[in-house]
């Protein structure tokens, strides 16, 4: 017994060794290129059906995206990391335009014009009592700032002796009352969002875009700093834990999980990742950049061996091993 065990313990330390070498430094890159090609041709006839359910996908993506709560260091990690590229990012010389281009914002304009959604809310707008009134405040304040600068000083001196107070008051709230109505009957003609008019608004839009575009990014110090920037973060963070825990979310992330299984769920593992677009040497690339080196760590701090040997030993002290060897 004692013979059959030594000779098992031999073979355990040949095959570690195997591994060993057959993982340095001058063979790793074969090795791992030849294991992607077997999985990548293993992986043409396999389905993702076949391999995963829906349900599975369903039950873990509930357990992240509901059920696990984030830990406290992730704001604190988003704060630092939006820290540093803020300041990255406003030190840079470079213009808005070189940043977003005029195509994209173009095609943002045109969709935004085009979708029956700005329409409607541009409607909403024309029956908002309060943008009326602050639309209506805001003119009858021209208004009298234009008399104010356009009314000789003497004449205004003698309206404000004849006038009583109380008129003026009363003028100034019927003033206010038919900017209202005036702004209601505007806002609410459809000739207002004719296509022409609508037109008319994407230009002055591009043109601003186009003022705005040849500002430094420097210049945005001024309209949003890095605490802004981590406030907004907070905001919508704590929006998210809410929303996550409604039975809406849940609701529409099944209906996701269920809409990739009904397009994916025939595909070969192949053909799936090919339909996301990566590539035999995408993925050789990869294997290529973070396997060696982190093999040679584990190697390096004896982690690999002793994981072999935590796999193969119980195999080698197998009786029916043992039997083998005896023959």
């Amino acid at each position: 017994m004692a013979n059959k065990q030594e000779k098992a313990d031999r073979l355990l330390d040949a095959l570690v060794a195997h591994v060993h070498e057959t993982l340095e430094p001058g063979r790793i890159d074969g090795w791992l290129e030849g294991e992607l090609d077997f999985l990548l041709e293993q992986a043409e006839r396999l389905t993702l059906g076949e391999m995963v359910s829906a349900e599975q996908v369903r039950l873990t993506a509930r357990k992240y995206a509901i059920e696990v709560e984030l830990g406290g260091g992730i704001p604190e990690l988003v704060g630092e990391m939006v820290e540093r590229f803020y300041d990255h990012g406003i030190r840079t010389r470079r213009r808005v335009g070189e940043v977003v281009d005029e195509a994209t914002v173009v095609a943002l304009v045109d969709k935004l014009l085009e979708v029956p959604l700005s329409r409607q809310g541009i409607g909403w707008l024309s029956r908002n009592p309060v943008l009326l009134a602050v639309l209506a405040g805001g003119a009858q304040l021209g208004l009298k700032t234009w008399l104010h600068q356009g009314v000789p000083g003497p004449v205004r001196g003698l309206i404000d002796r004849r006038v009583p107070p109380r008129w003026r008051a009363g003028l100034e709230l019927r003033v206010q009352d038919w900017l209202q109505e005036r702004l209601a009957a505007l806002l609410a003609d459809p000739w207002l969002y004719s296509d022409d008019n609508l037109g008319a608004l994407r230009e002055l839009v591009l043109v601003a875009w186009q003022e705005f575009a040849e500002r430094p990014l420097e210049d945005l110090r001024d309209l949003l700093d890095s605490e802004d920037i981590q406030e907004l973060f907070v905001i919508g963070y704590d929006f998210w834990r809410e929303f996550r825990h409604s039975d809406y979310f849940a609701t529409q992330l099944d209906a996701g999980v269920d809409a990739f299984f009904d397009k994916y769920a025939d595909l070969t593992l192949r053909e799936l990742i090919d339909e996301v677009g990566l590539t035999r040497e995408h993925l050789l690339d990869d294997a290529l950049r973070f396997g060696p080196p982190a093999v040679q760590r584990l190697k390096e701090k004896g982690m690999l061996e002793d994981w072999l040997r935590r796999q193969l030993e119980p195999f080698f002290a197998k009786p029916e091993t043992l039997a083998i060897l005896d023959d």
